[in-house]
């Protein structure tokens, strides 16, 4: 109970955005820890739903994303408008950007001119935030299930299961009578170690390392006329932290390396 009077504390001062709840919210409220076996069927039934009642729909949505090197080094500023499509089952995400004069793209060429595509810290920094958290079934206390404990409150027929972690996440997640999401928080509970490189041909083209320093993720869905859902709002931060990368030559030889590089990105997606 200490870890979800924590929880609630940090997502206040995080966001600044949570309702007050009246003293009758409080009546109706009842608190309960949610076995292994039931908490299995829960996650089952709300994946089913998502799967079967996400909108597969093109949704017109303004993307802005911002990320710096230590904090102060403008590397990228985003405010773009987009059509995007999703397509959960086969784990298909189609982003296009739509013609708008108000879009803004800014890379600082300087420091991206330096590497390829696959070995680029951009896809990190843009797509990487962006994608493996509108992905919903695959996010991991959906998933690991045995890794998390989680409480069930329900009230006014939201239930809102919080969970937690000493190791990964913690957070909640709302749906309704019919399974459907309603709304969605977690954070990175520490730091978490992320290893990446490519071969090809038996030769190393690169190695590189990092700590996922800090992520902080909220997710809104909205359901349309036909009662799908989607999202409606998608806020994501994350810090990069002793970012190291060596790449090599057909000879085996180091040719660019980084070492102790600091990022962090913020992302915001918004339906229009």
């Amino acid at each position: 109970m200490k870890k979800y009077l924590l929880l609630l504390t940090f997502f206040i001062i995080s966001f600044n955005s949570k309702a007050q709840v009246d003293d009758t919210d409080l009546e109706e409220m009842v608190i309960e820890r949610v076995s292994k076996r039931s908490i299995i069927e829960i996650i089952e039934d709300i994946k089913a739903q998502t799967y079967k009642n996400y909108s597969g729909d093109n949704g017109k949505y303004i993307i802005t994303q911002q990320a710096y090197l230590d904090q102060k080094d403008t590397l990228i500023e985003i405010n773009s408008f987009f059509d995007i499509s999703m397509d959960l089952k086969s784990k298909k995400i189609n982003k296009v950007k739509t013609n708008n004069p108000k879009n803004k793209e800014f890379y600082k060429e300087s420091f991206f001119s330096r590497y390829s595509n696959n070995d680029s810290p951009l896809y990190w920094l843009t797509e990487v935030i962006l994608r493996k958290n509108i992905n919903i079934p695959e996010l991991d206390f959906f998933n690991n299930i045995n890794d998390y404990q989680y409480i069930r409150s329900t009230s006014k027929g939201i239930t809102t299961v919080n969970f937690f972690t000493d190791d990964y996440y913690e957070g909640f997640f709302k749906y309704d009578q019919k399974f459907n999401l309603v709304e969605i928080e977690f954070y990175l509970t520490k730091p978490y170690p992320i290893d990446h490189s490519q071969i090809n041909n038996g030769k190393q083209l690169f190695v590189k390392n990092w700590i996922l320093n800090a992520e902080v993720v909220r997710i809104k869905f909205k359901q349309d006329s036909r009662g799908k859902i989607y999202i409606d709002r998608l806020t994501a931060y994350e810090e990069m932290k002793n970012y190291n990368f060596e790449k090599y030559d057909s000879k085996g030889d180091v040719v660019l390396t980084d070492k102790n590089l600091n990022f962090n990105s913020s992302l915001i997606i918004k339906r229009q």
